[in-house]
């Protein structure tokens, strides 16, 4: 049910000015410029690649049951795009007392989440069995990266592991007791420690009678959490906030990287487009891209005040993302790209037009 509920959310976040399409892309993590986009615009953030192994034929089953159930219906006469229903509606605030989706930051956390998360299972079994003197195991984690970050990290606690594995325990339990207990169960029931083995995706489904996706997603929104909760508090959490990687990747898309560091070097669009032997609306893209995490961005550069301005009476008098319909309120000279880049300005709420 928690696929529900993300897709329900999603649709109800697009307000029909999308196609069910642009739910699939945000929960599966498509790196588009426009999905990239959608998640500021629409506040989406939080879902954005939280399971990246969805099939399109497995969401449009859930997406049809949806419908069927009346839980959304089509937006207009456009058989593409949906709005959620009264019921659908109600179906999701009787969900929240069940599982908190505001428990997934898929943006913010969805690198940090998998590294710690890879992290952690390899500590503890590692840590675990040392403990006892076993030192024949098969690790839950062949990732020589990782493996390389817990054997590091062993060397530093292998003097006292007593110690380590109280102290990890006591915060686990500490942060784990914020969380409902089926979300809390789940995520123990998975690692593996010294004579111990964790339990399968597979078998923690029919254990708590789930389906293998929702499985997963309970254990990604709890590692989202359990981050932002760390984060939050880290002296309460030194040794799991050891475990988080110190950066994020960036968000940004390589190709859009590279523009951003040619813009840098003083190479106009123009200048860009010739020597990436791209066609100009791509590097827009780029442009539309960066915007949307630099907050230096200097969009007077790109879009004259005056014309922010237009654009900006004309997005509050049609009260819609939808470009066309912004379009027509402009004048012929001002893009689509003006209005693109304006847009999620906007959505950044970093000054424009002023």
């Amino acid at each position: 049910m928690i696929l529900e509920g993300v897709i329900l959310s999603c649709i109800h976040g697009l307000q029909g000015e999308r196609s069910i399409s642009a739910t699939y892309h945000v929960i599966s993590g498509r790196k588009s410029i426009q999905t990239v986009q959608d998640i500021h615009m629409y506040h989406l953030k939080q879902f954005y690649s939280i399971y990246p192994k969805l099939s399109k034929s497995y969401f449009h089953k859930v997406s049809n049951a949806l419908k069927k159930d009346q839980l959304i219906q089509a937006a207009n006469s456009n058989e593409e795009s949906y709005l959620i229903t009264p019921d659908g509606m109600k179906w999701l605030d009787d969900y929240k007392t069940e599982f908190p989706l505001s428990y997934f930051f898929g943006l913010q956390y969805g690198y940090s989440s998998i590294v710690f998360w890879e992290r952690l299972k390899l500590l503890i079994q590692t840590v675990t069995n040392v403990h006892m003197n076993q030192f024949q195991f098969i690790p839950v984690v062949e990732n020589q990266a990782i493996e390389k970050w817990v054997k590091k990290a062993y060397q530093r606690i292998k003097m006292d592991t007593s110690a380590f594995l109280i102290q990890l325990h006591t915060e686990l339990q500490r942060l784990l007791q914020t969380f409902p207990a089926l979300m809390a169960e789940i995520f123990v029931d998975r690692l593996t420690s010294y004579d111990n083995y964790g339990k399968s995706i597979h078998q923690l489904a029919n254990s708590y009678f789930l389906t293998m996706i929702d499985v997963e997603l309970t254990i990604t929104a709890c590692l989202h959490r359990m981050i932002d909760i760390i984060n939050q508090n880290k002296h309460a959490y030194p040794v799991l906030n050891g475990i988080i990687p110190e950066a994020e990747t960036p968000h940004v898309t390589a190709s859009a990287l590279t523009t951003y560091h040619l813009l840098r070097d003083g190479l106009t669009v123009e200048a860009i487009a010739d020597y990436r032997k791209l066609r100009m609306n791509t590097i827009y893209d780029h442009l539309v891209e960066i915007a949307l995490y630099d907050s230096q961005f200097p969009i007077d550069a790109y879009v004259p005040r005056s014309d922010q301005k237009i654009i900006i009476r004309a997005f509050n008098e049609v009260n819609t993302y939808k470009l066309k319909l912004i379009k027509e309120k402009v004048p012929e000279h001002i893009s689509y790209f003006h209005i693109r880049l304006v847009l999620t300005m906007l959505t950044n709420t970093q000054k424009v037009g002023g």
